[in-house]
């Protein structure tokens, strides 16, 4: 054990959650350490940033200047007994993480905070109580057992299917452990905007190879953004989720003002060597729009550009 780390980390306490985060990467491993101050967290993830979140806790700079020390796991055993699962896993590695979590489909709360469409869908196919969720915070992995929080941003949840007695605590748990929160009754939509923002901003930063600011001082990739986000809306109007195009794009403005200093999770993945979640996004955007007949050339060429981007680094 570390012998800098505070005794009273390892008392239990009787009121705490008992929370497992799978998939504990940067935006994890920032909601499951702060989570951990006053709840019985658990992070799942790979084992070198594991090891060190262990061996010297988990420590979170920038806005947020902190080192907590959350419990860890590389993998599950059976003897874990959660009341609540934050799924925080890429969303093309949905599927296979509900799987691994099969002990859980009826007996705990599953919280999803992923990026993307269709999250809700899969695991709500596994589970019987689930939770959406959106945040735009600007979190980095900087390392093993380091990660820089960059912007604060909203963080939103709502009943998907079968928990609407449990968004209200989950909510106050969330707010009492500094992460500002609030409910929705209309999950779907936050969902939807949340996509679009991350459309507006996560493919063209990686392309131009810039944190989110600079969207904000290049006239093209200003024009760029706005235009990604009017397809977005249309597309979502058109499946019954009514959102204002010039609000969307005044929102997607001010998460990448709010995190100006912050890469992209898409620009991580483009500099690091890893597949993106393109699919899930401007993809996803294009496949709805193409069912209703709505033309989505910018998302189309964002996910061709990005595609290209993932092959050229392997």
């Amino acid at each position: 054990m570390d012998p800098k780390r505070n005794f009273l980390y390892d008392i239990p306490n009787l009121l705490a959650v008992r929370v497992i985060v799978f998939g504990a990467g940067a935006l994890g491993s920032l909601v499951g350490g702060l989570l951990s101050q006053k709840n019985d967290v658990t992070l799942v993830g790979r084992e070198q940033h594991l090891k060190a979140v262990r061996e010297a806790g988990l420590r979170i700079t920038g806005v947020t200047e902190v080192v907590v020390h959350p419990h860890t796991k590389e993998e599950l055993d059976g003897s874990e007994d959660p009341e609540l699962i934050i799924v925080t896993t890429k969303s093309y590695n949905t599927e296979e993480a509900m799987r691994a979590l099969d002990a859980f489909y009826d007996k705990s709360v599953f919280l999803t905070l992923q990026n993307g469409l269709g999250n809700e869908e899969i695991i709500s196919g596994f589970a019987s109580k689930v939770i959406g969720g959106v945040t735009s915070h600007g979190v980095t992995l900087e390392g093993p057992g380091r990660i820089y929080h960059a912007g604060v941003g909203d963080t939103i949840l709502g009943n998907y299917t079968g928990a609407e007695d449990r968004v209200s605590d989950i909510v106050k748990m969330f707010n009492e452990s500094g992460i500002e929160t609030q409910a929705s009754d209309d999950i779907r939509k936050e969902i939807w905007k949340k996509v679009i923002v991350n459309a507006g901003i996560n493919p063209i930063t990686a392309i131009a190879r810039c944190k989110n600011g600079v969207l904000l001082e290049d006239e093209k990739l200003e024009q760029d953004l706005e235009e990604v986000c009017r397809e977005g809306v249309l597309v979502a109007n058109a499946h019954g989720i009514e959102i204002d195009i010039e609000d969307a794009i005044s929102m997607t403005k001010e998460v990448a003002r709010l995190t100006a200093g912050n890469k992209s999770s898409m620009l991580q993945d483009i500099e690091n060597g890893k597949r993106t979640e393109i699919d899930s996004i401007c993809g996803a955007i294009s496949k709805l729009g193409e069912e209703r007949g709505i033309p989505t050339p910018v998302n189309s060429t964002l996910v061709a550009i990005v595609k290209e981007l993932e092959n050229r680094s392997e």
